[in-house]
C-alpha cells in the first residue's frame, strides 16, 4: 500500500513538472482581426496554431498560446479567404486583415459612389477585381483583368499605347483613354484635359480595383463613361518581405520587391520593380522602372493619416500605325518613317499624396486630401521632337455625416494643372529649333453631395448631384507665326443622380439608376485649325438610365450581376484630323447606347479539397450614330467606331489547398467598325 502511494505521489509530482514546463515554455500572441475592405472587426473567427486554438470575440480579438517550434498562425473564418501571418518575435499585437472570397458578396464592400456599402446594396452598376483575379490574370498589366468586366473593352497596341471604353464612351479618343474617371485611394489620377494613364501603374500596387459603368458625374465630376478605382493596403503580418520575377514572350521579364509591415499604431508598404519587353513588333521595346509607397498612421483614436508615393521612369519605343497591307502580310513591322528615326517616349513621373481622416464625433467624419504630381517627357517623332512638362495640384474636403438611417457625404474638389510643351525640328532640343512653344492652365472644382438613406431594412436610395465649374487659359508663347492665345470658361454645369435598391432576400436584390454624365473637351479639342479658341464648342453630355439585379441561387453556388441600359449622348465630341499629329474638336450629333451586362459564376463544392470555379461574363450591345454629320457627310444611323457589339470571357478554375491553380480562358470578341462609314 505504501509502495503504491509513494508511486501515486511521484506521478502527481511527475505532471505538475510537466505542466510547469509547458506553461513557462508558452508564450501568448494577441491582436485583432479585421475586414481588409470595410475595417470593420471579425467576430467568432478561428485562430490556431500548433494544437492550440482561439475564436475572436465581437470586437475581433484574440488572444492564443504557442509553443517556441510555433512560427506561424492561421486565421480562418466564414466566407473569407484563410490567411497565415507569422509571429512575431517582439511581444507587438497583431492586427490582420481578411478579404472576401469572390463570391461573398454579402461581405464585400465597396466606396465607388463615395458611401461605403455592400456590393449587394449597391445602387450602382459595379464590377470588382481582387488582387486574385488581378495576379492570375497577368501580373505584368492590367488590360487582361478590365478585359473580363462586363462593359469594358481595353485595346491595347503596347505597354505604353492603351484605351479604355466603358459602355461605348472613350472610342473617339485617338491615342489614348479619355471620358473616365481614375483614382488611387482618392487620389485622382486623371489629367486635368480628361486623360487617364493606368498603364504605367504596376498591378502589385493595388490590391482591389472597382470599376463603376456608366456615368459618375453626379459623384466624380467629368467622367462620362465610368470611373476606376484602385485601392491600396498594406500588409497585416508585422514583417513580409516578397520577391516576384516573371518571364513571358517577346523578351517580356519583370523583376519585383515587395516590403509590407503592420504594427500597433502604423501599416507600410513598400514595392519596386522592373519591366522590360522587347515587343512583337519593331521598335517595339518597353523599359520602366516603378517605386511605389503607401504609409498608414494611427494618430489616438480618432485620427488617420495616409501618405502615398509614386516614381515611375520608363523609354518606350514607338512602332505607330501601318497599312491593312502591311498588317496582313507582315504585322510585326513597324511604320517605315517612326523606325527610320527610332521614335520613342523617354517619360519620368512622380506624385506625392497625403489624405488625413478626422472623427470629429462618432456621427462625423472629415477627410482632407491633397495631392500634387509632376511629370516630363520627351518624345521623338518623325515629324518633329516634343517635350512636355507637367505640374498638378489637387485637394478634397469631404464630411461623412451618419443618422440614424442615413450617411451623406458632401464636399468639395479642386484641380489646377500647368501643362507646357513646345515642338522642335531636326530631332534637337534648341531654341534655334524652336516650331512651338505653349502653355495651359487647367482649373476645374466641383461640388459634390450624395446621401444613402435606409428608408426600410430592405429599401434604400440614393439621391445625390455634382455641381463643376471649368475653365482653360491657353498661352502662345511662339508667336512669329501669330498669337493664338485664348480662354474658355464652360457654364456651371450640374449633374444629378438617383439610384434605388431593393433587397428582397438575404442574397438577392434589384437596383435602378437614373444618373446624368459629361465630359469637357480637352483644350487642344477647343482650338480651331488656326489656333484660335472656338467659342462654339461645348461638354459631352448624357443620360444613362440602367436597371439591375445581382445575388445568388442554387444553393448560394452560384452568381449572377445582370444589368441592361440605355445611354443618350449629346454634343458628341470628335477628333478630326487636319494634319499629321493636328486635330480638331467638333460636336458632330448624337448616339445611342444600348446594352445588356452579365456576370456568372459557379462555385462548386471542394473536391478532396480541390475548389473549382466556372465563370462566364459579357456584353452584348448596340452603339449607333442617333445623328452624325461631319462636313457633308451624314453617318446617321451607322454603328459607334471602335467597340465590338458582342464580349464574351468564358473560364475554368481549379485551386488546391497547398496553393496550386491553374486557369483556362476563353474570350470572343465579334467585329468592330474601324471607319464611321
Amino acid at each position: 500500500m505504501s509502495n503504491n502511494m509513494l508511486l501515486m505521489k511521484m506521478l502527481i509530482l511527475l505532471i505538475n513538472f510537466l505542466l510547469v514546463i509547458q506553461i513557462y515554455g508558452q508564450k501568448t500572441v494577441t491582436g485583432i482581426i479585421k475586414d481588409g475592405l470595410s475595417g470593420e472587426p471579425i467576430s467568432y473567427a478561428l485562430i490556431s496554431t500548433g494544437p492550440n486554438k482561439s475564436y475572436t470575440n465581437s470586437d475581433g480579438r484574440f488572444s492564443i498560446p504557442y509553443e517556441p517550434v510555433d512560427s506561424v498562425i492561421s486565421v480562418a473564418a466564414s466566407f473569407y479567404l484563410t490567411t497565415e501571418v507569422l509571429i512575431p518575435s517582439a511581444d507587438i499585437p497583431l492586427h490582420i486583415f481578411l478579404y472576401p472570397e469572390e463570391q461573398n458578396i454579402e461581405a464585400i464592400t465597396v466606396s465607388a459612389n463615395r458611401i461605403e456599402s455592400r456590393l449587394l446594396n449597391s445602387t450602382s452598376g459595379i464590377s470588382l477585381l481582387t488582387s486574385s483575379q488581378i495576379a492570375r490574370n497577368s501580373p505584368v498589366a492590367l488590360e487582361p483583368s478590365l478585359n473580363q468586366v462586363p462593359g469594358v473593352f481595353m485595346h491595347s497596341g503596347s505597354f505604353n499605347t492603351n484605351r479604355i471604353t466603358i459602355r461605348g464612351i472613350g472610342s473617339r479618343s485617338a491615342y489614348g483613354t479619355s471620358k473616365i474617371r481614375a483614382y488611387l485611394d482618392d487620389i485622382p489620377l486623371t489629367s486635368g484635359d480628361g486623360q487617364t494613364t493606368l498603364e504605367d501603374l504596376s498591378p502589385q500596387s493595388f490590391s482591389q480595383v472597382e470599376v463603376i459603368r456608366g456615368p459618375t458625374s453626379g459623384i466624380h465630376g467629368s467622367g462620362l463613361g465610368g470611373a476606376i478605382l484602385l485601392k491600396s493596403m498594406p500588409g497585416s503580418e508585422a514583417l513580409k518581405i516578397s520577391a516576384q520575377f516573371v518571364s513571358a514572350s517577346f523578351g517580356t521579364h519583370k523583376e519585383g520587391i515587395t516590403f509590407s509591415s503592420n504594427g500597433k499604431s502604423s501599416s507600410h508598404l513598400l514595392i519596386t520593380d522592373f519591366l522590360y519587353s522587347d515587343g512583337y513588333r519593331e521598335n517595339n521595346q518597353y523599359n520602366r522602372s516603378n517605386l511605389f509607397s503607401y504609409n498608414q498612421f494611427k494618430l489616438g483614436n480618432k485620427d488617420r493619416l495616409t501618405v502615398l508615393f509614386n516614381f515611375i521612369d520608363l523609354k518606350a519605343y514607338i512602332p505607330s500605325s501601318i497599312d491593312l497591307t502591311t498588317f496582313l502580310e507582315t504585322p510585326q513591322k513597324a511604320a517605315a518613317n517612326w523606325a527610320s528615326v527610332k521614335g520613342n517616349e523617354d517619360v519620368r513621373k512622380i506624385r506625392g499624396a497625403i489624405s488625413f481622416n478626422h472623427h470629429a464625433t462618432d456621427k462625423m467624419e472629415i477627410v482632407t486630401t491633397a495631392n500634387i504630381a509632376h511629370s516630363e517627357n520627351i518624345e521623338l517623332r518623325p515629324f518633329n521632337l516634343l517635350t512636355e512638362e507637367n505640374l498638378s495640384f489637387s485637394g478634397r474636403v469631404s464630411f461623412k455625416i451618419k443618422g440614424h438611417r442615413t450617411e451623406w457625404n458632401t464636399g468639395l474638389e479642386s484641380f489646377r494643372e500647368s501643362y507646357n510643351w513646345e515642338t522642335y525640328r531636326n530631332q534637337s532640343v534648341h531654341p534655334a529649333h524652336l516650331l512651338s512653344e505653349n502653355q495651359e492652365i487647367r482649373f476645374w472644382t466641383n461640388l459634390f453631395s450624395q446621401l444613402r438613406w435606409q428608408i426600410k431594412p430592405d429599401l434604400t436610395i440614393e439621391p445625390g448631384f455634382n455641381l463643376n465649374y471649368t475653365h482653360y487659359n491657353y498661352s502662345d508663347l511662339f508667336v512669329e507665326d501669330g498669337d493664338a492665345s485664348g480662354v474658355k470658361t464652360f457654364p456651371l454645369l450640374l449633374s444629378p443622380r438617383l439610384g434605388v435598391n431593393y433587397q428582397y432576400t438575404s442574397k438577392s436584390a434589384i437596383y435602378s439608376v437614373a444618373s446624368h454624365g459629361f465630359s469637357s473637351p480637352s483644350l487642344q479639342e477647343t482650338l480651331q485649325p488656326d489656333g484660335q479658341v472656338n467659342p462654339e464648342i461645348e461638354p459631352e453630355t448624357g443620360w444613362n438610365m440602367e436597371i439591375g439585379w445581382r445575388g445568388k441561387m442554387a444553393q448560394n453556388k452560384l452568381f449572377l450581376d445582370l444589368a441592361i441600359y440605355q445611354m443618350r449622348i449629346r454634343n458628341l465630341l470628335v477628333a478630326r484630323r487636319t494634319g499629321e499629329d493636328a486635330f480638331v474638336g467638333v460636336n458632330a450629333g448624337k448616339t445611342i447606347h444600348n446594352g445588356i451586362e452579365y456576370d456568372l459564376r459557379y462555385y462548386a463544392a471542394p473536391i478532396r479539397n480541390v475548389k473549382w470555379n466556372f465563370y462566364s461574363n459579357g456584353t452584348i450591345a448596340k452603339y449607333y450614330f442617333e445623328e452624325f454629320m461631319d462636313l457633308e457627310n451624314d453617318f446617321s444611323g451607322n454603328q459607334l467606331t471602335g467597340v465590338p457589339s458582342l464580349v464574351l470571357n468564358n473560364g475554368f478554375e481549379i485551386r488546391t489547398s497547398k496553393g496550386w491553380s491553374a486557369l483556362l480562358s476563353h474570350r470572343y470578341t465579334s467585329r468592330l467598325a474601324l471607319n464611321d462609314a
